[in-house]
């Protein structure tokens, strides 16, 4: 008698999903102590507030409007250059990495 187990196969190397660029298995998404510290190193803007945001497929860097506004100049310049940082870094661990932004709550 022949048993199958091909679907049991196929099932358990998808069963984080399908990349649908690329056609490859989804790999499972953790935002680990490690990832955490090698973040903290990172020498942050004052006054700038980041989330990183822990999504089923992939990590968000969450930024907010409001606070972003309040940079000027090479400040802000700084910012980004941070936040790039943080991605390519999170990036590195294998993880997808993805920008977010939240709008101000008030009318600008």
């Amino acid at each position: 008698m022949f048993i199958d187990k091909s679907a049991d196969k196929q099932r358990e190397h998808f069963k984080y999903g399908i990349n649908h660029w690329t056609g490859e298995p989804n790999k499972p998404v953790f935002y680990t102590e490690e990832m955490k510290k090698a973040v903290h190193n990172l020498k942050k803007p004052s006054m700038l507030l980041m989330d990183i945001v822990m999504y089923p497929d992939f990590l968000a860097l969450r930024l907010y409007e409001d606070n972003f506004l309040q940079f000027e100049g090479t400040k802000k310049e700084m910012v980004i250059d941070y936040v790039g940082k943080v991605k390519r870094l999170l990036e590195s661990y294998g993880v997808r990495c993805e920008l977010e932004g939240r709008p101000s709550d008030r009318v600008l």
